[in-house]
């Protein structure tokens, strides 16, 4: 299956997984060679970029970024052996800590993913860091939220930023590495950016039009979804209530990622739920009279 290729400007484009997730990746291209923005899942899919770039980008890849340290983002790195493999440190950290064992795990059940190499990010930075190549500026910058080590990359000459999995069809929070109050700060700090489009984690590309009100409606989402759930546990409801409000009412279609998104929301909701019963919890205990 062919993954979905969108030019984004005249020397950015984008790639689109057809087999996971509607995943992004992205390369901008320069005559002193090219910058790819995350890899696909797949190695099916990740060589149809490679065949791609060899007739656009003649100087060859000379730097990957991964943004996140997700599977669907990193696997195709190490099918790029020649380029500076690029990540903000705690994604390193945490591809040490989590993704050898959840690779051999998934090379049970997928076969494709039995020639994958979990591949290490040699450069890595704290709060950001600047790559300047052929007449491009691109700035990396931690967007810590849906995950501590999350980065956006915004290529300031094309007014694009590759936004990973802070900007999704919906947000997604349902994660013991997220921190729902870090994630709005870093999608409200995106408005200091002046941007022509966004490319989200997964799903659709945000065009001119769409970024300022995307973001917001993200910060709104995730505003809603935290006052319900506060106001349903105060008033004494169950799970079962508060699985009744579904994404529409929020405002967000069900229909991006194939549906999946219905999924997502589902999750961040008993989340969001269970870190609130958490809480009550520990006032309770914290009120009881200590033992004489």
């Amino acid at each position: 299956m062919s993954i979905i290729r969108t030019r984004v400007a005249d020397d950015t484009w984008v790639f689109t997984s057809e087999l996971y997730l509607e995943v992004n990746a992205g390369l901008v291209v320069t005559p002193e060679g090219g910058i790819l923005i995350d890899t696909l899942p797949f190695p099916s899919e990740t060589r149809q970029i490679i065949e791609f770039a060899e007739r656009i980008c003649p100087a060859g890849i000379k730097y990957v970024i991964n943004t996140v340290s997700h599977a669907d983002h990193v696997y195709g790195s190490y099918l790029f052996p020649e380029a500076e493999l690029i990540a903000h440190e705690r994604c390193r950290e945490m591809l040490i800590q989590y993704a050898y064992q959840a690779l051999e795990e998934a090379k049970e059940h997928t076969p494709e993913l039995r020639e994958v190499e979990l591949r290490l990010p040699k450069v890595v930075f704290n709060e950001g860091m600047l790559i300047r190549l052929g007449g491009k500026t691109v700035h990396i910058f931690n967007t810590p939220g849906p995950s501590p080590e999350v980065c956006a990359v915004h290529v300031r000459e094309d007014k694009v930023l590759f936004a990973s999995d802070l900007m999704m069809p919906v947000p997604l929070i349902a994660s013991p590495f997220s921190d729902i109050e870090q994630y709005k700060r870093s999608l409200a700090n995106l408005h200091d950016y002046n941007l022509e489009s966004i490319v989200q984690g997964h799903g659709d590309i945000l065009l001119r039009g769409e970024v300022t009100s995307s973001i917001n409606a993200s910060i709104k989402y995730l505003n809603d979804i935290q006052r319900v759930v506060d106001e349903l546990m105060a008033s004494g409801a169950t799970k079962h209530d508060l699985l009744q409000h579904d994404i529409e009412q929020f405002g967000r279609s069900r229909i991006p990622l194939g549906g999946i998104v219905q999924q997502f929301h589902a999750s961040n909701l008993l989340f969001l739920w269970e870190k609130a019963r958490q809480r009550q919890r520990a006032s309770r205990q914290a009120m009881r009279p200590g033992l004489n």
